[in-house]
């Protein structure tokens, strides 16, 4: 018989397991039920089984699996980022996002300082609270179908530019945290970092280039073999090779795995790559973040619990005032302004990595370590129902908004809005909202030659209309003056090709009070909204999934030679069972 595991090792390694199973299982399902992040459910589940079970698991095994988890999240980070997309957003979005990131660090530095918290720490809490969660308003937005509008496209391109920020935050993050703080001078630690600066530097070269030359060869030929585990097997190698070489630098591994990541991103391969790995990312992040709340010392927090709590009042606040405040130096609307500013205040998840690495480092003390990782999953709780209830707030907050002076104006506001009677129009179509949707409308409005009228706060896109000889308003549709503006009282229809709900029910209300006639056509994502939005006097409620789904249904079934007439009537029996026959 070959060796085996002692009783209570195997033993110890199946409760382990099944604990971290458990905690997971438990939280997610809790999280989401109330429609909270699922991490949030991970670590809250792990806080619970580490509090109440912390003698019934191998605390060096879920260790030695989270650090394994880190490094394959950031790896998959690394495949997802698009420098297709950052180069599209670069020009606009870069330096505000370079500067929000700066603002933050130095604001809550300060904060930090403020409460003794040592220097080095400081430096790793602030980083921390520099950067948003990606995963997190990625996921909130496209659940909402709002990726795509003007907040969503530069909440994403910022959280681009964040990500980006990783690489140089973990490079100077771990050149100082090489020096020697209590013996350190300004121009000893200035020469620490600069030289491994440069260090890092020569080896990002060198990653580079074997990226550009070695990995795809290597990938194309795996690839030949036809075979999942090789391919699988190999990139697992590629991640802890170059994790390896980051480290023998002085670099973190997790640092060298982002780095694989991106390598691989620019390969053929990457969507095969990223199919293969993200099974085990997924298995393996969840324990990260149950490792987290097993690890996190609750009692601990008790004597901490003003710090964590100013401390998070502090990022959600500033980050979002910093980020409003950018955007709309930058002439972007208030709305949109405050909507990114929202989506922005929590803490990224790879705060709860750099708790780890710091506390790798030596230079996070446990307590440390527990107020980061505290203040970000507080955060995270916080934005999560913020984002979801985006526009509720904004309009909460518009009339406050209002009464304060504008410190910035609004791009081209004077010529979009002047204060006359009206814009000279009438039997006209007002069509709010110039996205995905509304830009298709536009055009067919155009090219049949009907007369219509663009509402939205889009400064780029109204410029590019303008220029077209198309007519605007520049405004939020759902302000009743912005319709009033645009003869809604004239027209003989409004089109709400706008997907947040809330602000279609107040252009719908609005709309209705200046002209109880109009004829009123709204766009939804989900079908429950169809009655709600006929009660509030829409005429034709369009659901873009449901329109493809017909219109893929009508080539399928003449694809296999179903009669035009039985075609017709199979789409009448699905609009009806719909609710829009």
């Amino acid at each position: 018989m070959g060796p085996y595991l002692p009783v209570s090792s195997g033993v110890s390694l199946i409760t382990t397991f099944l604990l971290l199973l458990a905690a997971a299982l438990g939280g997610g399902v809790i999280a989401i039920r109330f429609r909270l992040p699922s991490i949030l459910g991970y670590i809250a589940g792990g806080i619970v089984v580490g509090s109440l079970l912390p003698g019934f698991f191998d605390h060096q095994l879920v260790e030695m699996v989270a650090q394994s988890g880190v490094t394959l999240l950031l790896f998959a980070l690394g495949i997802e980022f698009s420098f297709h997309k950052l180069k599209r957003i670069l020009h606009v979005i870069a330096y505000p996002a370079v500067g929000q990131i700066l603002l933050t660090f130095f604001a809550i530095l300060i904060v930090l300082l403020f409460f003794r918290i040592s220097f080095v720490p400081a430096l790793y809490l602030g980083a921390a609270a520099a950067l948003s969660s990606t995963a997190i308003v990625v996921k909130l937005l496209s659940e909402r179908g709002e990726l795509e509008s003007v907040p969503g496209e530069v909440a994403t391109g910022w959280l681009v530019v964040q990500d980006l920020a990783v690489v140089p935050i973990l490079i100077l993050l771990a050149a100082v945290s090489g020096t020697n703080a209590g013996t350190a001078t300004i121009w000893s630690s200035l020469g620490t970092v600069t030289v491994a600066v440069v260090k890092a530097g020569a080896v990002l070269a060198a990653v580079l280039y074997l990226g550009r030359h070695g990995i795809p060869k290597l990938l194309t030929v795996v690839s030949g073999f036809r075979n999942r585990e090789l391919l699988l097997l190999t990139t697992i190698g590629i991640v802890f090779f170059v994790g390896l070489i980051t480290y023998a630098v002085g670099l973190s591994i997790a640092l060298g795995a982002f780095l694989a990541g991106l390598l691989v991103a620019e390969t053929s391969q990457n969507h095969a790559v990223f199919a293969e790995i993200r099974p085990l990312r997924d298995l393996f992040a969840v324990i990260f973040f149950v490792s987290l709340g097993m690890s996190l010392p609750v009692s601990s927090l008790v004597s901490v619990w003003p710090v964590v709590l100013t401390l998070t009042v502090c990022v959600v606040v500033l980050k979002g005032l910093i980020v409003f405040g950018l955007l709309r130096f930058m002439g972007y609307h208030r709305k949109t302004a405050f909507l990114v500013g929202l989506y922005l205040t929590q803490v990224s998840e790879f705060g709860f990595i750099l708790a780890r690495a710091g506390m790798a480092a030596g230079v996070l003390s446990e307590l440390h370590a527990t107020i980061l990782i505290a203040v970000t999953f507080l955060t995270i709780m916080i934005s999560a129902p913020l984002i979801s209830r985006s526009h509720d707030v904004y309009y909460g907050f518009s009339a406050l908004m209002r009464r304060f002076p504008k410190f910035f104006r609004d791009l081209d506001i004077e010529h979009a809005f002047p204060k006359d009677t009206g814009y000279p129009i009438r039997d006209h179509v007002v069509l709010c909202g110039y996205g995905r949707v509304g830009r298709y409308i536009g055009r067919a409005l155009q090219m049949a030659g009907v007369p219509f009228l663009v509402v939205d706060y889009n400064q780029t896109a109204l410029k590019s209309l303008k220029e077209s000889g198309i007519q605007t308003v520049y405004g939020d549709p759902a302000d009743k003056e912005v319709l009033d503006y645009a003869q809604v009282d004239l027209a003989r229809a409004i089109v709400v090709a706008i997907p947040d709900r809330h602000t279609q029910e107040m252009v719908i209300g609005n709309a209705v009070s200046l002209n109880r006639k109009i004829k009123i056509i709204c766009r939804t994502h989900h079908e429950e909204d169809q009655r709600h939005l006929k009660s509030l006097g829409v005429a034709t409620v369009v659901q873009p999934e449901f329109e493809a789904a017909l219109t893929i249904v009508g080539r399928l079934l003449n694809e296999f030679g179903v009669p035009d007439e039985e075609i017709a009537g199979k789409m009448s029996r699905l609009k009806i069972e719909h609710g829009a026959g």
